[in-house]
């Protein structure tokens, strides 16, 4: 089968590498969607997640993720790029959904309602159903596969409400690519006209844009989520405040430290403290 054409991969959780890409995929954007059959550990942007087996995880693009743990996971990764998915208003409203863009969480998980034993008949099914066709008929096998999949987690998460909140694809699209973009540069730019560029609109239309989606402008966009990752590395890794500013790409030490105090209220040490303390890893006095 030609994946060149068809970019996209169901595989086994026990197959699948962390940054092992497949050979179609040239730096584009993989929505990716985890299916356990047991429970899981999934590390994602320095924080932890133990997940039930018979569930349905998205994760969005940008979000580089791995899987802990000793045993062999049993389930499967399914990853596709928007440009195989999007072919119509319905697709472009599914993969800009929460279920891969939420402002308040890492990751989707929805318990599947399908019974395990027929869930892995329905992917065995579709594997060996495209593994045996044209590139045609393969796409559309895959697609309609992962379209089933992706009504479930809206189903689950709130059917009335979600797809109305995206019925402006266009608009809403556009400001998840944003999104991508900025989380995958922030660390050598946070400049609104670099972004702009890179959508072919101009900062104007940009700021508007967030404005419409997400109430904020598109500098402070950027900021909430340059802020949101550090404070990610200050609480959930152990690393000093002067390697987190060199990860975050921050030039200077002290100008990261004036960072997190002016957005968060508190300066790095004092925010790693009290939220330490709060989940109970230091004892409190």
């Amino acid at each position: 089968m030609d994946s060149k054409a068809a970019e996209f991969e169901i595989i086994p959780l026990k197959e699948w590498q962390q940054q092992r890409f497949p050979y179609w995929y040239h730096g584009q954007d993989l929505f990716n969607i985890l299916i356990p059959f047991d429970d899981i550990e999934i590390c994602l942007a320095n924080d932890s997640f133990c997940m039930e087996g018979n569930t349905l995880i998205f994760i969005g693009p940008a979000k580089d993720f791995t899987l802990r743990g000793s045993g062999t996971p049993n389930g499967y990764l399914i990853r596709f790029t928007s440009r195989f998915y999007e072919r119509s208003a319905l697709d472009r409203t599914l993969i800009n959904s929460g279920l891969f863009f939420d402002s308040e969480r890492l990751l989707k998980v929805v318990k599947s309602q399908i019974k395990k034993e027929e869930m892995k008949m329905q992917i065995m099914g579709n594997i060996q159903g495209y593994q045996s066709r044209n590139a045609a008929v393969t796409s559309l096998i895959v697609h309609n596969f992962i379209e089933s999949v992706l009504l479930q987690g809206i189903w689950e998460t709130d059917f009335d409400k979600e797809l109305p909140r995206c019925r402006d694809s266009t608009v809403q699209g556009m400001a998840n690519r944003f999104s991508i973009l900025v989380h995958k540069h922030y660390k050598e730019n946070c400049n609104v006209k670099f972004y702009a560029d890179k959508l072919h609109i101009t900062p104007r239309k940009l700021t508007n844009l967030c404005t419409e989606v997400w109430n904020k402008t598109a500098k402070n966009a950027i900021i909430d989520i340059v802020l949101k990752e550090a404070l990610r590395y200050i609480e959930n890794t152990d690393l000093s405040i002067s390697q987190i500013s060199y990860e975050m790409g921050f030039s200077d030490e002290s100008n990261f430290r004036h960072f997190i105090k002016k957005h968060s209220g508190s300066n790095p040490l004092q925010y790693r403290e009290r939220m330490r303390a709060a989940s109970g890893l230091y004892a409190h006095e």
